[in-house]
């Protein structure tokens, strides 16, 4: 008999654990379904202006007072001495991003990216895209495919602004923000060495909806999470089939006190450095669009070097990391898409 009350109570014990995870799993699928939308949206989210007040808080609170990130901006428009953006003489610098109305933003290098998320929230807080002349209800964010299908993260990127990186989607917007290397570079990124990985692509894309190239430097992205050098073969080699396969990236960091996949990143001054916009109104009119491509190519590329050697030279940190460009084939190039 009580073997027989015992049995009874397991199974309405589990039936009762498998109902209350069920109801959460599907009204968040319900959620994931009403809210699909907004992995295109050419709009901010409407819950976005509330949310991001406490996301500034929080983000303060716990990168900046608890575990020792002091961020800061870098504008190179600025004159030496205020390129922080927040000394005396900045807005002048500052004004200059104006000039350029509809802009890319393309950051690198691509690593975590983990602390850079807070930089909009900074600059919002702070009034340093009102000097910029950026309307923060313009930019969004080109973010993987990937991001938009892992719960709580994708609420995340969907209210920081970001889409699904498509030019079918960025077609008609304003300005946005991305990271040209992508996947790609997120998955070879080293202790002692910045790498920086472009196609074309963006290029392209830029000069066919007439907008002009900012170059974004994350100086100090390898230093907060700092890579694994040397991994095993298979795990290099599982790191690219991901990439490759299934279109997916993972990298290998070390945190705080050396651990490997911490989320506490090292204490650091990690510094966002604002390189000077590539002005690409002349290119677009050109007739061989390849070579306008190749120039402002080119252009990009000794701009990302300056402002790399202007950020070793102002922070007077990093002079023994070494930064390697290299240049991809594009979609196009490998017969993947139509030209």
């Amino acid at each position: 008999m009580i073997e027989t009350i015992n049995a009874t109570n397991a199974r309405a014990i589990l039936g009762g654990v498998t109902l209350v995870s069920a109801v959460p799993m599907l009204l968040y699928a319900l959620w994931f379904m009403y809210s699909r939308k907004y992995h295109t949206l050419r709009s901010h989210v409407p819950w976005r202006r509330h949310l991001v007040s406490w996301l500034i808080f929080w983000d303060h609170l716990i990168f900046t007072k608890l575990l020792g990130m002091d961020r800061k901006l870098h504008f190179s428009l600025c004159s030496p001495g205020s390129r922080s953006g927040y000394g005396p003489g900045s807005s002048p610098g500052l004004r200059g991003y104006a000039a350029h109305p509809r802009i890319a933003w393309c950051a690198s290098p691509h690593h975590l990216l983990l602390p850079s998320f807070a930089f909009a929230f900074t600059a919002e807080r702070d009034g340093i895209h009102s000097q910029m002349g950026v309307n923060l209800d313009d930019i969004f964010t080109a973010a993987a495919k990937v991001l938009f299908y892992v719960p709580v993260l994708r609420e995340l990127v969907i209210t920081l602004g970001g889409r699904v990186a498509s030019p079918e989607v960025l077609d008609g917007m304003k300005m946005f923000a991305l990271a040209p290397g992508g996947i790609h570079e997120m998955i070879r990124q080293g202790s002692k060495v910045d790498r920086v990985y472009l196609r074309t692509g963006f290029v392209r894309f830029a000069l066919k909806k007439e907008l002009d190239i900012c170059p974004i430097y994350l100086f100090d992205e390898n230093e907060c999470y700092k890579p694994i050098d040397g991994l095993p073969n298979w795990l290099v080699t599982f790191q690219r089939w991901c990439h490759r396969r299934l279109g997916v990236g993972f990298s290998i960091w070390r945190g705080r006190w050396n651990v490997p996949f911490n989320p506490l990143p090292y204490p650091c001054e990690y510094v966002v450095g604002v390189g000077k916009p590539i002005d690409t109104r002349k290119h677009r009119g050109m007739e061989d669009r390849e070579r306008a491509i190749e120039e402002v190519m080119e252009l990009y590329i000794e701009e990302v070097r300056r402002l790399f050697k202007e950020l070793q030279e102002d922070t007077g940190r990093r002079k023994d990391v070494v930064l390697e460009i290299e240049r991809l084939k594009s979609r196009q190039q490998r017969g993947l898409v139509n030209p």
